[in-house]
């Protein structure tokens, strides 16, 4: 028998989230023995996606924070004559690379989430979570142009109406606006932009002491971008997942928020299977 650690005490709620959460209330999903056994392998694969990511941004301020320490203490970025500033040790390589590697592998995760468009001559693929919950691959989601998005959005809600499907595209639909283009945009840049510039780090002398400025991304400083981006990652994964689980369930079931008053410290579960009441 193996025991693995999948995080620290910081991940232990976000882990239980999108582990234990989804994994419960996804059994109110009817789905055949053979979709349950493919969904919950699909629903390991985007765990682990986000473990990457979450391994990255705790990477990143691992780094940042050793980087400041060796500063403070006269190593990687000394003063010399006549306020010279002595770069000892090239911090910027390591920090692109570690904010590289979180953009990319959240943009990873959206696809294990979302799945990608594939040409039919490539055959059969790996369903993800959500389509192996609605039945339709999700990843219009993608789309640069609204106007795609919205035309495949009507067509998900033509062959999937109701309300359970109505508020599964709310959620898209909002996310594309508040964050996931962006993280498609900055991803694209990293990868395929060959004029995009690495980030770089700002020194200042004070007498023999050295002041160190980390670059913004967006004007926006960035351990807090980062951490930004990463919150609506997970925040995403939990509401989109249970969403797609939402138009599993009979019409007169649905997954909704927890009231505060009702929440539980000590396990942090923020959604519930309610049966609602009936409608006029």
């Amino acid at each position: 028998m193996i025991l693995k650690t999948l995080g620290d005490a910081e991940d232990g709620v976000w882990v239980f989230r999108i582990i234990q959460q989804i994994s419960q209330l996804s059994q109110g999903a009817a789905l055949s023995s053979s979709d349950r056994a493919e969904f919950e392998a699909a629903h390991k694969l985007l765990f682990e996606c986000m473990r990457q990511c979450s391994d990255a941004r705790h990477e990143l301020w691992r780094l940042m924070e050793q980087h400041v320490k060796d500063i403070s203490e006269g190593r990687a970025v000394v003063v010399g004559n006549l306020g010279v500033i002595s770069v000892l040790d090239d911090f910027e390589p390591t920090l692109n690379r570690a904010v590289n590697s979180f953009f990319v592998s959240s943009r990873t995760a959206l696809y294990h989430l979302f799945g990608q468009r594939r040409a039919v001559s490539m055959g059969s693929h790996a369903r993800t979570v959500t389509e192996i919950l609605t039945g339709e691959n999700l990843s219009f989601v993608h789309a640069k142009k609204d106007t795609t998005f919205e035309a495949e959005a009507k067509k998900f809600l033509d062959s999937h109406p109701g309300r359970a499907s109505a508020h599964l595209i709310d959620i898209l639909r909002s996310d594309r606006t508040s964050w996931t283009l962006g993280l498609q945009e900055i991803r694209d840049k990293i990868i395929h932009d060959t004029t995009y510039e690495p980030l770089r780090m700002l020194y200042q002398a004070r007498g023999q002491k050295v002041a160190v400025g980390f670059p913004r991304l967006n004007g926006v400083e960035l351990l807090e971008f980062v951490e930004r981006f990463w919150n609506n990652l997970v925040d995403a994964t939990e509401e989109i997942v249970l969403a797609c689980v939402a138009t599993r369930l009979p019409a007169f079931m649905a997954i909704v928020p927890i009231p505060e008053d009702r929440l539980d410290r000590e396990l942090p579960y923020r959604w519930q299977a309610v049966m609602m009441p009936d409608l006029p």
